[in-house]
């Protein structure tokens, strides 16, 4: 008696066994889908950043990255004269961490070469008005022997720039100096050598007595110190600097000689390296979840694709998927990392142990 109860209870666990593994097996094979997804590490990006830098050279520079489409814009070089004296003025209302507007000043730089150039050719402009109603009304030779002064100081000057202009052509060739900087000698040599002319005629034409031709080189020079005052002014304005973004305003230094920047994140991207054998599964990929660090909120992003180029991470292939937020998000800030869930498509269980299988190995 005692071995048929062994027997029996022997086949019952047997036909148990049997049972759960048929039914296993028949639920694998059921039309039955679920979604797949699996867990990935994320950093947190603005949707767009703009910088305003200290090269490692003289100069300041700025250009904004947009994070969403991964490319770079807005591109500014300040660069200065060697020797110049250059400060940046940030504004003094300005509350970092605070939000500003697109186009708002945001600081301005402050050059001494240009001001002080600006100051010493509108000098020169005003000395010629009052030249040009002297010789409308005095004696012909206090005006012969002002113009031979002036003449001769233009010669003086025409002299030392064409020392300057050899010794920075010399830099140039040698590649010392960009060509930005190059042309700014060569204009004040330019300059130099029409003053020259302009201050030979206007004495010609006292010692030929032909007044009327005197104010006309006078107001030839007039308009070239005018021209190039203009000239300046416009460059002072461009040092003027204002932001292509709108966003928060950060102020920061640190060893890539950052200064200031505006982060627009109206938005969130997420960069998310995903394993190689995953990436075939973004092509139907249906959301991304991510949590903040409290565990507190939950957060929806949509897929925005991914690069195609396989980066070697730890001696593992990954391609780099993104997601875009659907709005801000509080407590969520650019540079966090992140664990986020990608859901992708629904498969039936087979495949979705199948995935779960290559991936493991």
């Amino acid at each position: 008696m005692r071995c048929f109860v062994k027997i029996q209870m022997r086949i019952n666990r047997r036909q148990i066994l049997i049972l759960l593994l048929v039914l296993v097996v028949i639920t694998i094979f059921l039309p039955i889908k679920v979604r797949y997804s699996f867990e990935a590490t994320a950093k947190i990006y603005p949707i767009k950043e703009w910088k305003l830098m200290r090269g490692a050279e003289e100069g300041i520079w700025s250009q904004t990255i947009n994070y969403e489409i991964d490319a770079l814009s807005d591109f500014k070089n300040y660069r200065f004269e060697r020797g110049d004296i250059a400060e940046l003025e940030i504004r003094k209302d300005l509350v970092f961490g605070a939000p500003v507007n697109e186009n708002d000043t945001i600081a301005e730089i402050k050059s001494y070469f240009i001001q002080n150039e600006i100051t010493r050719l509108t000098n020169l402009r005003d000395v010629e008005l009052a030249n040009k109603s002297v010789v409308s009304t005095g004696e012909k030779q206090t005006l012969i022997e002002q113009a031979e002064r002036q003449y001769n100081y233009a010669l003086q000057q025409l002299d030392l720039e064409k020392k300057n202009y050899d010794r920075q052509e010399k830099l140039y060739r040698d590649s010392v100096i960009p060509a930005a900087e190059f042309d700014l000698y060569e204009n004040t040599y330019k300059l130099a050598g029409i003053n020259v002319q302009v201050a030979y005629d206007a004495l010609q034409a006292l010692m030929t007595g032909e007044k009327d031709q005197v104010i006309n080189v006078s107001d030839q020079l007039i308009k070239s110190y005018e021209k190039e005052i203009n000239r300046l002014e416009d460059q002072k304005m461009q040092y003027t600097i204002t932001t292509p973004v709108s966003g928060i305003l950060n102020y920061d230094i640190d060893s890539t000689g950052l200064i200031l920047k505006v982060r627009d994140i109206s938005h969130l991207i997420l960069k998310i390296p995903v394993s190689y054998q995953h990436s075939s599964y973004l092509e139907k990929l249906h959301k991304v979840t991510f949590s903040t660090p409290d565990n507190k909120i939950t957060v929806n992003a949509s897929f925005k694709g991914f690069d195609e180029n396989v980066n070697l991470i730890q001696r593992h292939q990954f391609v780099i998927a993104g997601a875009i937020t659907e709005e801000a998000t509080t407590g969520i800030y650019p540079g966090m990392v992140v664990k986020c869930r990608i859901y992708c498509d629904k498969v039936r269980i087979f495949e979705y142990l199948k995935r779960n299988f290559s991936v493991s190995f």
